[in-house]
């Protein structure tokens, strides 16, 4: 057969951008069946950009080399130069060596194609050292070569790295628009793997609009076009993601992931990019000291004006202002396998749940010198004139830590403007600017349908609403500052997850948490690698497109809330510059008070817990006694400050976060007393909007496996509840509770519980077959307007970066449900019937859900959640 060389150069080279395995075969069979010296140098250099492709660079080097000299020894000039440029460009792409630009130019001048590829390595290899100014030069040139060509197939990959180069400058519509065209001649040409390519550059452009859900489903579309080689970037790009959505713990997987399938360090951008992300998780995880390494190790790798080096002096700088604690990591200690069945907590052992989300902390790193030397102002990158003070300094250091790679982390013009306001002592100007700000939400939607991801939405923007407030409270005004405290992103209840993908996933993971916790050691592996998965499933396409509704509405919320209170009292716990503060709202008046500035406020809560389930666990006298003189110092700490305000009137509070596994029952002041808890003031009032059915309709009682007294429980309830779906032993599996739960107005489970604090969405009831999630509670069309979870501590969740807490009580809330009754401690099996009959008793009654918590349920730590 005779080939045209023409149309095998163009026909192997484009063969690589459709399937580099494929095109290694064909290359390979080229090599066996043609005596043409110029087809060997074709093949060659399609085999060694297949190599290059598919991970090999070392061999990719020795194919191109030799396709450089056998083109030379038969005199084709042109084809010589083309395999020559492109060895030295992938040379360059991994970091060269010095003199790759000339050698590149005098490679490239005996063939006008290999002059427009030696200006497309060069703007790749200028990429990798994040010089993206000198990147477009280069390619804008090159362009101006290819546009002669006929054929479109080279023209797409140009196009590809061109619109990556054009996001690094934020210039995002030219680079959507080259992206777009680059993908329309990939489909076009059937190049599978290069349209791979352009999805996962589109994806990254998402990810910088603010479009996470956008993001991810490009991600997910380009995965099965990559080969494995490509899959480690892949993986940084996803983990830029979630640290811009919050979700450090997931993009820390996903980063360790990716380093694993890293054999060396190559100075390029996935170094830049690996290491950067892991500077800005550790930041946002308060190890301030690994963030500087990581950063530094960037900044000395990287010429002084490489949009990388940038990125990492502003990290270093952010470091100097960022919060010292681990954010959205549990303050209270984590509920472990008490391992007697008289609980009704998780008996497995503790290996079956510690696969789940496993913490970020790692290893220490090995840091050099003296330690961080930081900067005392703002990187040259900002305007000069914002201000360094430290609450300023910690919202841009948030701003900084929470922006993907590829963005812009200075502030916008509403929230710069009232940094600078703050700097020039005008702080009324500054609250002004900020609640204008906040108004048209602190950057553009974030899309999805998920109660976690909403929680963990815009970061930066909760930081500022923090700001905010503390500025308001040092005034000495509490109504605006109650007003900024309440800013936060917010999901309708109706946002049901329709993907039917995302379930069959949760199916899994139950049947391998159920499969684990009878000891299969198999399953307690897969439950690793699903926990990965469901991290990426939540960004689905059936909830990703789903905008948020607006957090913020300037001066509405204390008039609607004074209205709404009646005889109660409000009261939400605060920081301002000084320390610790409650806002109390009682009877139209809103007023901030003073709390203890105690360093040991989230240890005091601890010990309470300790004491309080040791007495569950092990009765004794001395156990009470030690409950109750920790009880006594949690109330000194957050309760007697606001004693005289709130006046023995029913209460509804908003924890601080350390309190969010709080029985509020236990202590003394509040014997006796309602007490509704909830997420916000706003949850509140949309809890109290949703109106509780007269006659209730139909119960629904279940009681999951290995409880006797759980089936004695949810006999008597049956008498009290007549007409009752009732689900026990075999049938109380998570596929039957969810679909009664969308058609009872009353849920009674009674189950095991397990909270696994790094993965609250994961906290759930043990049925049969594996337990039913937080996670599945987005699945119904409806839930029941009360919940009653007769479990160990399902009442406890953990605080999201954005201060949103997430568990089953809050989803239930989030997701439409009114109140939810759930217990902070241990519950004894057999001693839980009796209370609740009593608890239902006063319901049928006509008892307030809080009221008859409070008579019934309190002292052994149940607390009454939502419209109370």
């Amino acid at each position: 057969m005779v080939l045209r060389i023409d149309d095998e150069v163009t026909r192997v080279v484009a063969l690589v951008g459709r399937d580099p395995a494929r095109a290694h075969r064909h290359a390979t069979r080229l090599l066996a069946e043609q005596a043409d010296p110029r087809i060997h140098s074709i093949a060659l250099r399609a085999l060694g950009l297949a190599q290059h492709e598919m991970g090999d660079p070392a061999a990719a080097q020795r194919s191109l080399l030799r396709a450089v000299t056998i083109a030379r020894r038969s005199g084709a000039r042109a084809l010589a130069a083309q395999a020559h440029v492109t060895r030295l460009g992938l040379l360059a792409r991994r970091g060269g060596g010095r003199g790759l630009d000339l050698r590149l130019d005098r490679a490239a001048r005996p063939d006008p194609s290999a002059r427009a590829l030696a200006l497309l390595n060069r703007g790749v290899a200028a990429c990798q050292q994040g010089l993206f100014s000198d990147a477009l030069d280069s390619f804008d040139a090159a362009a101006r070569h290819m546009r002669s060509w006929p054929d479109g197939r080279l023209l797409s990959g140009l196009l590809s790295n061109r619109g990556l180069a054009l996001m690094h400058a934020g210039r995002l519509s030219a680079a959507a628009d080259d992206l777009e065209q680059a993908l329309a001649l990939t489909r076009e040409h059937g190049l599978d793997y290069l349209g791979g390519l352009v999805l996962h550059n589109l994806g990254c452009v998402e990810v910088v609009r603010g479009d996470v859900g956008a993001a991810m489903n490009r991600f997910a579309a380009a995965s099965p076009l990559l080969p494995g080689s490509r899959l480690g970037a892949l993986a940084l790009d996803r983990a830029n993601a979630l640290v811009a959505a919050g979700l450090f713990r997931d993009a820390a997987t996903l980063i360790r992931r990716a380093a694993a399938s890293c054999e060396t360090e190559h100075r390029d951008s996935e170094f830049a990019v690996r290491r950067l992300l892991e500077a800005k998780v550790h930041l946002n995880m308060g190890d301030r000291d690994t963030a500087v390494e990581r950063a530094r190790r960037v900044r000395e790798a990287f010429p002084p004006h490489s949009s990388w080096a940038g990125i990492a002096r502003q990290v270093e700088w952010a470091a100097r202002f960022a919060p010292s604690r681990r954010i959205g990591t549990p303050h209270a200690p984590r509920p472990g396998p008490t391992g007697r069945t008289g609980l009704r907590s998780q008996t497995q052992p503790a290996d079956a749940v510690r696969t789940e989300a496993p913490a970020v902390s790692g290893p220490r790193p090995d840091t050099h010198g003296d330690g961080p030397v930081l900067s005392e102002a703002p990187p040259p990158e900002w305007p000069r004139d914002l201000p360094a003070t430290a609450d300023a300094g910690r919202a841009l250091a948030l701003r900084i830590a929470t922006t993907p790679l590829g963005g812009d982390p200075a502030p916008g013009p509403f929230h710069a403007a009232a940094l600078r306001a703050l700097a020039e002592d005008r702080r009324e100007v500054a609250r002004q600017v900020l609640e204008r700000g906040l108004s048209r939400e602190a950057g553009p939607p974030l899309g999805c349908g998920h109660v976690e991801l909403v929680a963990h939405a815009r970061p930066a923007g909760h930081e500022l609403a923090g700001l905010g407030a503390r500025i308001s409270l040092e005034d000495g005004d509490a109504a605006t500052a109650l007003e900024f405290l309440e800013w936060r992103p917010a999901s309708s209840p109706d946002s049901r997850c329709h993907d039917t993908g995302w379930a069959a996933l949760l199916d899994r993971y139950r049947s391998a948490h159920d499969q684990a916790t009878a000891g299969d050691v198999s399953a307690r592996r897969e439950l690793g690698r699903l926990s990965l998965r469901l991290g990426l499933a939540r960004w689905h396409a059936a909830c990703a497109a789903r905008p948020l509704a607006s957090p913020w509405a300037s001066g509405t919320l204390v008039a609607r809330l004074a209205g709404e209170l009646g005889s109660r009292a409000f009261v939400r716990y605060a920081e301002d510059g000084r320390g610790p503060v409650a806002i109390t709202l009682v009877a139209g008046r809103v007023r901030a008070h003073r709390l203890p500035d105690s360093p040991d406020r989230a240890d005091a809560v601890a010990k309470l817990l300790h004491a309080a389930r040791l007495g569950v666990v092990t009765p004794s006298t001395a156990a009470d006694a030690l409950t109750e003189a920790r009880a006594a110092l949690v109330q000194r700490l957050l309760v007697d400050p606001i004693g005289d305000a709130i006046g023995g009137r029913p209460l509804v509070v908003v924890p601080p976060p350390e309190a969010h596994a709080l029985p509020w029952g236990v202590l003394p002041g509040l014997r006796g007393l309602p007490v509704s808890v909830v997420p916000s003031a706003r949850t509140w009032l949309a809890c109290r909007s949703r109106p509780a059915p007269s006659p209730p309709g139909r119960p629904l009682i279940v009681a999951g496996p290995g409880l006797a007294g759980a089936e004695d429980e949810i006999r008597a309830l049956s008498r009290l509840l007549p007409g009752a779906t009732v689900l026990s032993g075999a049938a109380a599996t998570a596929d039957a509770v969810l679909r009664e739960l969308g058609a009872a107005d009353i849920a009674h489970l009674g189950a095991h519980g397990m909270v696994p604090m790094d993965a609250p969405m994961r906290s759930g009831l043990l049925l049969n077959g594996g337990p039913l999630f937080a996670y599945d509670m987005e699945r119904p069309a409806r839930l029941p307007w009360l919940t009653v979870l007769s479990s160990c501590g399902l009442g406890q969740s953990v605080s999201s970066p954005t201060g949103v807490p997430l568990g089953l009580v809050s989803t239930v809330l989030a997701r439409g449900g009114r109140t939810v009754i759930a217990s902070m401690l241990p519950v004894r099996d057999r001693g839980a019937g009796r209370s609740m009959a009593a608890l239902y008793a006063a319901l049928l009654a006509g008892t307030p859900p809080a009221q008859a918590v409070a008579d019934h349920l309190s002292e052994a730590g149940f607390v009454c959640f939502g419209a109370g």
